[in-house]
């Protein structure tokens, strides 16, 4: 007997789950996320978010405050080696502006904000729109089936426990995943490159910063080595430390008083006042799950993957993967899409995963100074690996050989399995992107010169229950350049996009019985047989 049921219930309440719930929630799918902390995260963790990140928050309306948010990050870029806050600089350099992507993204730039400021922007957005989060539950039993999962949750105050009966469950419970565990799943990779403590603390920065503002700050002195950071208020830091379980080292021996000790030698007063308001114990590592779902679980997160921090990829990877699986679950429990769609997901995102962590890897170790040259040569730059990754899956009417991670995305062209390039355009008046375009439902976009693709379309559709959007060039919106161009088709060619802002399938020109291929190229994007 169960107490409840929904269509998807989620498993950890840190940015992946909250981003699931978001974008499930955004798609109209009730979904109930569990979560055994009583909150959000408190600590900083993850800090820069790409273009390709902010596009996914743009779509469900929270860009706007993720970059009023922001606002006091934007001066912070030093780059520092010290011995102390209060002592001699080692060395100093200034980080270059993020770069404008503006051709590329209707996103201009990266943006500074620490995680534990994103997560309730994004936990008010997903509550918003239905989400039904619960904080203070712990997940007790999962027990998976051929048609759905049955759940134990236990309310961390009353330690009642409760039922729940899901059609899918999405495992965000992080690095550790107990479910990947239950279910069997190994990851593989380099495994754990360091331990590191991070110790969250208070204390009166804006003397010692002294008008500087970091983006790193190295300390290294006799006392202490590791990274120091602040945020906006200059009353909030983050000393990140390296310990040794191979020395005998634990968790264990970051007491309160010797986490004072660390931040007052890293700041350089021995008498500073400090509170220590966290000490969070995490591995960098590079590890990967060697398959992302188990019959109706979906890894997404850490769950899935651990990539070092080097890049700032992990938590933006994360998110994507939640965009990806929220869609296609959508479609499925609305009936409109076949089982196999959801095959995709792992099809899709594993291989970027395993990309990016390889990345990561190849960017700590040119950071640390022993990169080979051939290392060097394969590491590619961060526009291409969070913007140009393509996909490639029995969705998609691929183009492309398998085998090609990525391109800069300054050379994509509407490829089927690539993200729709961005185009400045005008809607009833309206400036947008072709990006806002994308988001709720499939979208076909027609050359100003066709005469059938859009009729053809909204029959197909119609006949197969579909949900589809037509924009034909010059009646539906007016682009600021060749649409087509930037499609890689001609002006009377067709141009089919997911949900998730990625071309599907396209033809370069009119077809003579445009019906039956649309039917095709709809069936496939759907896995529909």
């Amino acid at each position: 007997m169960c107490d409840e049921t929904t269509p998807v219930l989620i498993v950890g309440g840190g940015l992946v789950g909250l981003s699931a719930s978001l974008f499930l929630s955004w798609h109209g799918v009730d979904s109930v996320l569990v979560e055994r902390r009583s909150g959000t995260s408190i600590h900083p963790r993850a800090w820069g978010w790409y273009p390709r990140t902010l596009e996914l928050l743009r779509t469900v309306g929270i860009e706007g405050d993720v970059l009023r948010e922001s606002a006091g990050f934007v001066g912070h870029t030093l780059n520092c080696k010290v011995e102390s806050l209060t002592g001699k600089e080692i060395f100093r350099t200034e980080i270059p502006d993020p770069e404008d992507v503006s051709d590329i993204s209707p996103v201009q730039r990266i943006v500074s904000l620490s995680q534990d400021r994103l997560e309730p922007i994004v936990l008010r957005r997903a509550g918003e729109l239905g989400g039904d989060l619960r904080f203070g539950r712990t997940l007790v039993r999962l027990t998976p089936d051929a048609d759905g999962v049955t759940a134990v949750v236990r309310d961390g105050d009353t330690r009642e426990e409760r039922t729940i009966r899901a059609q899918y469950v999405i495992a965000a419970d992080g690095a550790h995943s107990r479910i990947r565990e239950q279910l069997g799943i190994e990851r593989h990779g380099r495994g754990t490159l360091r331990h590191q403590i991070s110790i969250l603390f208070r204390a009166a920065l804006e003397g010692p910063l002294n008008g500087r503002r970091f983006a790193i700050c190295q300390v290294d002195n006799p006392e202490v080595e590791g990274i120091l950071g602040h945020d906006d208020s200059l009353e909030q830091g983050t000393l990140i430390v390296t310990y040794h379980p191979e020395q005998g080292e634990s968790a264990e021996d970051f007491t309160e008083a010797r986490c004072v000790q660390l931040v007052r030698a890293a700041i350089g007063l021995p008498e500073l006042e400090v509170g220590i308001r966290s000490v969070l114990p995490w591995e960098m590592a590079a590890l990967t799950a060697e398959r992302f779902a188990e019959g109706r679980v979906f890894l997404a997160g850490d769950a899935a993957h651990v990539i070092p921090p080097v890049g700032g990829y992990g938590a933006n990877t994360g998110i994507q993967d939640a965009h990806n699986l929220a869609w296609k679950l959508a479609a499925v429990l609305a009936g409109t899409a076949g089982p196999g769609l959801l095959d995709t997901y792992d099809t899709e995102r594993r291989p970027v995963a395993m990309f990016t962590m390889e990345q990561a890897g190849l960017r700590l170790a040119v950071r640390a100074g022993f990169a080979t040259e051939q290392q060097k040569a394969a590491t590619a730059d961060t526009l291409t690996v969070t913007f140009g990754y393509r996909y490639s899956s029995d969705a998609i009417a691929s183009e492309q050989a398998p085998g090609v991670p990525a391109v800069h995305p300054r050379e994509l062209t509407g490829q089927p399995g690539t993200r729709a390039p961005h185009l400045a355009a005008r809607r009833s008046g309206t400036p947008i992107s072709l990006l806002d375009l994308f988001g709720s439902r499939p979208v076909l976009l027609v050359g100003g010169q066709s005469a059938q693709w859009g009729d053809a379309a909204r029959l197909v559709a119609k006949r197969l229950g579909v949900d589809l959007d037509v924009y034909q060039a010059g009646t539906d919106f007016e682009a600021e350049g060749e649409w087509h161009e930037a499609f890689g088709v001609s002006a009377a060619g067709a141009v089919l996009v997911r949900p998730d802002g990625f071309v599907c399938w396209r033809s370069a020109v009119e077809q003579d019985a445009p019906e039956p291929v649309l039917e095709e190229a709809l069936n496939r994007m759907l896995s529909r047989s």
